[in-house]
């Protein structure tokens, strides 16, 4: 693209959180006329995970010689490490880049200020609530959000005298499972019954409430609780969690001014830092004021209702997509659906590129532990401003067609994300000015399903491409391309009971090749071959799509096709010795191309069966090869052929 353009190499759990990123860059970027290109992968655990690899590699997909900026966005668990690993020219490429949320080597970095934030959270519980035992349910271990969390939490109980108890202190993954495996932990060890519980994240500090629930036990009656992050199920539970709120639009906006600073050449900060605002809720006893407002029963049920509706109404959209893409066949309709998908969004537009050995392999996909994508992609679909847009092929590092690149001066989003199954590359959906899918992880689950609903198809068109061959195999004469007795047999018996049906006569017509054991002999096998695809190409050009051709044997022949009557098979009977007449005309071969020809109509009113009529043409056949004999014209004067 000719305009200006930075990238931000995201890898996040979290849309809502991804979504605020993005827009506090945006704001910086207004007025630049520099566009942004999120290039997004949704983590999975585990280093050696082909999901996780395959996620991971749409990192690289851009050129990031090409763009004027690079800013990073990989603070979760394992981010790190797999981008030294698999994709070190991310970070070794000549680009300015800035790291937001984790320090990194050599990289300036916009961070908020998590060792304060934490510091203040437990320094409130102990000197506002008076908590003396405290419990704290850290992330992983090697994570530097859970070291430096750590850190401060224990920092907070030495600075007020409070004695560090190892056995209070339980590492996890930052998942919700996490915080009921972490009061199971502290329940066995006879330790929950602490005055608070700190949490490294609210996913576990809402597993936390889940589990001691089980036990009637609730905050902040029961124990305090405290999360981190400010999520949106931290907001929506009863109470809500007390937490902090990195303010990651702030976050996002800091690091673009960082990086702008950069491109021109400006110094800047190894690190810069920044409060980040602790947000005080009824988990701890500090009622946010939405808590302490009292609902009557009508204003409370309105709520549930409305909720509840709120809820039926995404899970529907949601369930609507999995199902119409999981339940498409056809591209045809495969597109179709996934068109009306996405005009469902605030959407600029999108397309969906798949490499071009999975669009146009026929084998299962494959799971290859190789970064990187094929240079030709295939636009599988795509649309702009709701309208479908054609399918074509674009080299790799354009990565959108041209329909989807805007030049205007404003700032437009590009938003790029994996599409994979079992580890292996599918390919890439790229969506414009779309930021409004990242809610609620609605792009995580269309992901998703358009990973498995694809995989699906691409199996089910190579099964019926495979299918298609096979049946060629099976039905189909190698030699002449007619069918063989097996199709004879399919389509010819098919067709015989449709005629009776809707009682209308078949013309069954048979043929024997004539003299063509005697071209064999006097003028070899390649020129009987020859005769033989002469023969075999009158009588498919004769049958047409409407009839059945079939090399019945050696050099027998059938023809099996509707006709209205005896008057329409007898002019197509010499429709068909007209044509082996212009043969012999044209090829001026030694030998000529002749055959003895029966042929009788079917009675839908008759019980005989379609091999009945079959056996009447063949022995008519034989009566005029009888007579054809007697009447045969020599090859030479003196050698007369003979069958």
């Amino acid at each position: 693209m000719g305009k200006n353009k930075i990238a931000l190499v995201a890898a996040s759990w979290d849309g809502e959180l991804l979504e605020a990123c993005i827009r506090g860059i945006k704001s910086r970027l207004e007025g630049t006329g520099t566009d942004l290109h999120v290039f997004i992968c949704f983590p999975s655990f585990g280093m050696e995970s082909p999901e996780n690899f395959a996620n991971y590699n749409i990192f690289s997909l851009p050129d990031y010689k090409e763009y004027d900026g690079i800013i990073l966005s990989i603070n979760v668990v394992q981010g790190y490490d797999m981008i030294k690993r698999y994709h070190p020219e991310l970070l070794s490429c000549d680009v300015p880049k800035v790291s937001l949320d984790l320090e990194m080597e050599g990289i300036p970095s916009v961070v908020p200020d998590g060792y304060d934030a934490e510091y203040r959270l437990v320094e409130h519980l102990i000197v506002k609530h008076g908590c003396r035992t405290l419990n704290y349910v850290g992330g992983s271990e090697s994570h530097p959000d859970n070291i430096i969390r750590k850190k401060a939490f224990t920092d907070a109980l030495k600075a007020h005298g409070i004695p560090v108890e190892e056995e209070r202190i339980r590492e996890y993954s930052f998942l919700d499972s996490d915080g009921r495996q972490a009061y199971a932990d502290f329940k066995k060890l006879g330790l929950s019954n602490a005055d608070a519980v700190v949490c490294a994240n609210d996913a576990m500090a809402l597993g936390y409430c889940q589990a001691a629930e089980e036990d009637n036990l609730y905050p902040p009656e029961d124990f305090i609780i405290v999360g981190y992050d400010n999520d949106e199920n931290a907001k929506g539970f009863t109470p809500m969690i007390t937490t902090v709120d990195k303010n990651v639009a702030k976050m996002g906006y800091l690091g673009c001014e960082v990086l702008l600073r950069l491109i021109q050449k400006e110094k800047v900060s190894d690190v810069l830092k920044y409060e980040q605002e602790l947000v005080w809720r009824g988990s701890c006893g500090c009622f946010a004021p939405e808590e302490l407002v009292k609902m009557d029963n009508r204003q409370l049920h309105r709520q549930i209702y409305y909720r509840v509706k709120e809820e039926a109404a995404y899970y529907d959209r949601l369930n609507g997509v999995r199902q119409n893409l999981a339940l498409s066949d056809t591209e045809g309709l495969f597109k179709f659906y996934l068109i009306d998908t996405m005009n469902k969004f605030d959407i600029f537009g999108f397309c969906m590129c798949i490499n071009q050995s999975i669009h146009y392999g026929t084998q299962p996909a494959e799971f290859k532990w190789e970064t990187g994508y094929d240079e030709e992609q295939y636009v599988f679909c795509g649309m702009r401003n709701g309208q479908q847009a054609e399918s074509q092929i674009i080299h790799r590092y354009e990565m959108v067609p041209e329909y989807l690149r805007q030049d205007d001066e404003q700032t437009h989003v590009y938003l790029f994300v994996a599409l994979q199954k079992m580890g292996a590359s599918l390919g890439y959906l790229c969506l414009v000015d779309a930021n409004d899918i990242l809610f609620r992880r609605m792009l995580l689950y269309i992901v998703g399903t358009l990973n498995n609903a694809y995989s699906n198809l691409r199996n089910l068109e190579n099964l019926r491409k495979m299918n298609k061959r096979l049946d060629s195999v099976y039905v189909k004469d190698a030699m002449t391309g007619m069918y063989n007795r097996f199709g004879y047999m399919r389509d010819g018996y098919a067709m015989f009971e449709k005629s009776k049906a809707y009682g209308k006569p078949l013309m069954v017509m048979f043929m024997d090749m004539d003299h063509l054991k005697k071209i064999n002999d006097i003028y070899g096998h390649s020129q009987g071959d020859n005769a033989l695809l002469l023969f075999s190409g009158v009588l498919k050009k004769c049958a047409g799509e409407e009839m059945i051709a079939v090399r019945y044997g050696g050099d027998e022949f059938l023809i099996i096709g509707a006709v209205e009557g005896a008057q329409d098979a007898e002019a197509f009977k010499d429709t068909l010795e007209a044509e082996l007449e212009s043969v012999n005309s044209r090829e001026q071969l030694p030998y000529r191309i002749e055959a003895s020809i029966g042929y009788v109509l079917t009675d839908s009113k008759s019980k005989k069966e379609l091999d009945d009529y079959v056996a009447e043409a063949d022995d008519l056949m034989y009566a005029v090869k009888k007579k054809n004999k007697r009447n045969r014209k020599y090859y030479t004067e003196e050698d007369t052929m003979s069958d």
